[in-house]
């Protein structure tokens, strides 16, 4: 039908001839197009990776750890055992404000004391943890038995 068409080229085109021939080129076109696009791409190389593995930030232990009151304002952090690696420390007040960060050096052993008797609050909120892991705990600034004051001088 196409080379009726084009053999005929000089004499007058009939509208419902030439329709029909664009007609069928456009599904000509339609059913040739997705293949062409997909062989495209089955040429691409995708790389295959063989193995997964993880930053050894990753394979952290849990941090465990106790508060221990030592006076007024002042604590030690006993971690239950001597990190290999560096531990985190922050320290927050009641309302969530960060007062202190620190770090536990593996050299430093598993206890680290604090003074902050220079800070106004009354329950500090220390996050202790690395980098996999953080687990928070309290302590009360003035200890149970502790008096402030001037009698707070006698009792230290």
């Amino acid at each position: 039908m196409i080379f009726a068409f084009l053999q005929n080229m000089n004499k007058p085109i009939n509208l419902n001839q030439f329709l029909r021939i664009t007609i069928l080129l456009i599904l000509a076109i339609m059913l040739v197009f997705p293949f062409v696009t997909n062989a495209q791409i089955f040429k691409k190389k995708t790389k295959v990776e063989t193995e997964i593995s993880f930053p050894a930030d990753l394979n952290r232990e849990r941090v465990s750890f106790d508060l221990q009151p030592d006076g007024i304002k002042k604590f030690s952090i006993v971690l239950e055992k001597k990190s290999k690696v560096i531990t985190k420390v922050k320290i927050f007040d009641t309302l969530g404000n960060l007062l202190f960060e620190d770090k536990i050096m593996p050299e430093d052993g598993n206890i680290k004391s604090y003074d902050l008797s220079h800070l106004q609050s009354q329950l500090f909120v220390v996050e202790v943890g690395n980098s996999k892991y953080n687990i928070t705990k309290s302590i009360y600034a003035i200890p149970p038995g502790k008096k402030r004051g001037i009698d707070a001088q006698v009792n230290d």
